[in-house]
């Protein structure tokens, strides 16, 4: 197992390294044209925790700390070095000296102690219940104590999120900051037509290197499917939204000119089962497990694509920390159908069972080949698809329904994702991005006193150890069970070098063409 660096590091501090700039090849062209399914509907960086919101801010904005390469390496960036406190009850982040805003303003303690004051008055910061916001205070002109609420173990991981603001700039634009913002970033804030693009101009005088490609335009554009035709006839460099069918015929046909870039195998497609249904037959846990035998998990993952999926039977996929391989080589629920009928018949639904689903068409598939399998062992699925929104809400705010589906990609540590979305018995709800309300199991008391473990625990053997008992648990009782998992995929030029994906963070700022 690899050791992840800053988040789960035994260390107290760690030392940024201080180094003249990077220096890049130069690029063949000057111009780097991206496409997004969706536009933003704020720049400011902490208006919401959205994947489309993290492509423009990384971009824009120094983030505190960043993924490098995987989400379980975790480094420091706009933050130099750090120390928590010997309690862990606080962190001190002391920030580089040449850091310099886009107009023209050196960065210091007050610009970082106004970023925690910013970010809590947003919705991200809304999310963060561990950081004491009351208790942020500079300590030097580049050191800022941060002070907590609880102790927290995946902290840093969490810091990725944040971005360095500027105080006066800030301050003085107002509401205005949110349309054209001013960041330390490798590019710049150019102009925004909403609905249609963003351009970004480099940051020459970035601190960490000088950004081979000039310009950067985002283009808004809707239908996937246009995407890949845009990329193929050379209308864009990157298709950040690919259609997954598209991502299969570039991974199987190779046409010229294209690549595929995975950001990790760090999605799980999953199903939730709603312990909060007016179906009876959801408490049962014998139930649960009897459909989870039931489950070939094999062909699921075939119906999605592939060469993009596999089979999963963990909670965490396999590009996770905390990851355990003998999930998938001795599944807790292998593929068993005549077992499936027996644990059915023993809780009493040998004469069948009836099942409500709530389906958005992104899950229409996967719920089909479902539908079927569990017919094969008298569980009929009476399947109700909706708009992704509607789905979502009528899942999240309502019982009116037995099973979901539903896919988490987790950004690094697994504290915030999935386990932090799969289960949160304080807010009575459990299942990816809350939408299965299974907290009234009385079952639930051991995971919640286990994530309480994980959240206080700073070592890296032990943490490990304790997701292992998290998932055995939860594995037990069924509420989650996962199905397949997958990449997170952008599709690229072939010329375009240097560009890394992670998760759902896309750093372009090295990037050039060949």
């Amino acid at each position: 197992m690899k050791r992840v660096l800053c988040v789960l590091m035994v260390l107290v501090m760690l030392l940024g390294i201080s180094a003249a700039a990077e220096s890049l090849p130069s690029s063949t062209k000057d111009t780097l044209v991206i496409a997004m399914q969706s536009d933003v509907a704020s720049l400011n960086p902490f208006y919401t925790d959205s994947a489309t919101l993290k492509r423009i801010y990384v971009q824009v904005f120094d983030q505190l700390f960043n993924y490098q390469e995987k989400s379980e390496n975790i480094v420091c960036n706009a933050v130099e070095s750090y120390a928590f406190d010997e309690d862990y009850m606080g962190i001190s982040l002391t920030l580089r000296k040449d850091i310099v805003f886009h107009n023209g303003t050196p960065a210091t303690s007050k610009d970082l102690q106004y970023t925690f004051e910013y970010l809590r008055n947003n919705s991200l910061g809304k999310t963060m219940d561990y950081i004491n916001f009351d208790d942020v205070t500079i300590v030097d002109d580049y050191t800022v104590h941060v002070g907590l609420n609880y102790k927290y173990s995946a902290l840093l991981d969490c810091l990725v999120k944040v971005s360095l603001i500027p105080k006066d700039a800030c301050e003085e634009m107002g509401d205005a900051y949110a349309r054209a913002p001013i960041g330390s970033g490798p590019y710049k804030f150019k102009n925004w037509v909403a609905g249609d693009r963003i351009e970004l101009v480099a940051n020459e005088n970035y601190w960490k290197y000088q950004p081979p490609i000039k310009n950067i335009i985002v283009r808004i554009i809707t239908e996937k499917a246009v995407q890949y035709i845009e990329l193929l006839t050379g209308g864009i460099d990157v298709a950040m939204d690919p259609l997954p069918a598209d991502v299969l015929d570039a991974i199987t046909t190779k046409p010229e000119g294209i690549e595929v870039v995975n950001g990790g195998q760090v999605a799980i497609y999953f199903i939730n089962f709603n312990y909060n249904s007016e179906n009876e037959a959801m408490k049962n846990k014998q139930v649960r497990q009897a459909i989870s035998y039931a489950i070939n998990h094999e062909d699921a993952a075939a119906v999605f694509g592939a060469g993009m999926t596999a089979p999963s039977y963990s909670l965490l996929p396999s590009g996770v920390f905390g990851y355990n391989a003998e999930y998938d080589k001795n599944p807790r629920y292998p593929y068993d159908p005549e077992k499936a009928k027996e644990m059915l018949a023993e809780a009493g639904y040998g004469d069948g069972l009836t099942l409500r689903v709530i389906c958005s068409p992104m899950y229409s598939s996967i719920a089909e080949v479902v539908q079927n399998q569990l017919a094969k062992v008298g569980v009929t699925l009476d399947i109700k698809t909706y708009d992704e929104a509607t789905a979502a809400d009528m899942q999240e705010n309502g019982n009116d329904y037995d099973l979901n589906f539903g896919m988490v990609n987790i950004n690094g540590d697994p504290i915030v994702s999935p386990f932090g979305t799969h289960f949160d018995p304080d807010k009575g709800v459990m299942g990816g991005r809350n939408k299965s309300k299974n907290a009234a199991d009385p079952d639930t008391a051991k995971v919640k006193e286990l994530l309480l473990q994980l959240k206080q625990t700073f070592d890296f053997d032990e943490r490990y150890a304790i997701m292992q008992d998290i998932m055995d648990e939860m594995m037990e009782y069924c509420w989650v069970m996962p199905v397949f998992e997958t990449g997170v995929y952008a599709l690229k030029n072939t010329h375009l070098q240097n560009y890394m994906k992670v998760v759902n963070y896309d750093f372009f700022g090295p990037a050039y063409f060949d």
